[in-house]
């Protein structure tokens, strides 16, 4: 059933998935790139998650309310999706309950990834902060744009830029 009502998505690195106002109905499953969240603050972007492949990415703080979404989802990198509408998710939960386990397992990820989120933005230090990503998630600072990783940190690029090249990286 589920083969039925997903389908593949491709979309070119920069290119937004989901836009301000969008209701986030549907999640999708990164086969293959990478995608950030981000909010708008008057003019300035923040990322506010990044995610790679085999990972979950859409807006949860509004799914399956209908509401409109002030999140963005961006593809950094050309990216092979598989959209799972939220309709057909619920559907699955309700006729298939084996399916609760595996949906109960990939919002326990998706809240480790929240709660490490949440960790490095209450840490002081730029330099600590920077450490903990490089220990926890090494790969991505060779593949995102180092502008997205500051923002993630929330820190300027200036910051980072100093602290990578203080650590030689």
């Amino acid at each position: 059933m589920l083969d039925e009502f997903t389908y593949p998505v491709s979309v070119p690195k920069g290119k937004m998935i989901l836009r301000q106002g969008g209701t986030g109905d549907v999640l999708y499953f990164i086969v293959k790139g990478a995608a950030r969240g981000l909010i708008m603050d008057d003019d300035k972007e923040i990322t506010t998650w990044i995610n790679e492949e085999n990972e979950v990415i859409g807006t949860i703080r509004n799914l399956g309310t209908g509401a409109a979404t002030d999140e963005m989802v961006q593809a950094l990198e050309n990216c092979e999706l598989v959209a799972i509408p939220y309709d057909i998710i619920e559907r699955i939960y309700s006729e298939f309950p084996e399916a609760n386990a595996v949906g109960r397992i990939m919002l326990e990820e998706s809240y480790r990834g929240a709660e490490e989120r949440a960790y490095i933005a209450r840490i002081h230090s730029a330099e600590k902060k920077y450490k903990r990503l490089m220990d926890t998630r090494p790969n991505l600072c060779n593949r995102v744009p180092l502008k997205h990783i500051a923002s993630y940190l929330g820190m300027t690029l200036e910051t980072l830029s100093r602290i990578r090249n203080k650590r030689n990286f």
